[in-house]
């Protein structure tokens, strides 16, 4: 039984840590319906962010180095933000990072040209990477989940559903 409950446990972990993690989607109840009241440090120098302030419309991917999908996304939200500038805004998170040189090199190599902050405290509370967060033009939260994006279409699909932003 001991055994089960191990191996239970262990895929659990190894889902939240895929990026495969509880789909929240639309906020429900007890759930949050904006952004916490933090001001993040600014990535690499970067100004900070007051997350409370934040309104849309507005992408917010939370990231890592780490984070084997967040690698394989971070070039797709680079050419979202170049393609919806003046339409959408994106903003991206390192969460939890564990080696920033990693998350400079990261940035660099995607071709990252949005703002980033830095959450090393976890102060967003996620369960899991990468995830993303779409805030509308009230500053609530119309939509989140944890999800790879696996191409330019998906996360266009998903601005525009949630947010009513049609695409350029």
């Amino acid at each position: 039984m001991r055994r089960a409950s191990a191996l239970a446990l262990a895929a659990l972990l190894t889902l939240s840590l895929a990026g495969c993690g509880k789909d929240l989607n639309t906020p429900g109840p007890g759930q949050a319906t904006h952004l916490p009241d933090v001001t993040l440090h600014g990535f690499d120098g970067q100004p900070a962010v007051d997350l409370s302030t934040l309104k849309g419309p507005l992408v917010v991917n939370l990231w890592a180095s780490w984070c084997a999908p967040c690698k394989r996304e971070l070039p797709l939200y680079a050419a979202f933000a170049r393609t919806y500038a003046g339409k959408v805004d994106v903003l991206g998170i390192d969460w939890q990072e564990t080696i920033q040189a990693s998350a400079q090199a990261l940035v660099m190599k995607s071709h990252v040209g949005y703002p980033l902050a830095v959450d090393p405290d976890g102060k967003l509370r996620a369960i899991g990477l990468p995830k993303l967060i779409l805030i509308d033009a009230k500053g609530k939260i119309a939509y989140q989940e944890y999800v790879e994006i696996k191409s330019a279409g998906q996360l266009q699909d998903l601005v525009e559903k949630h947010l009513g932003v049609s695409r350029p």
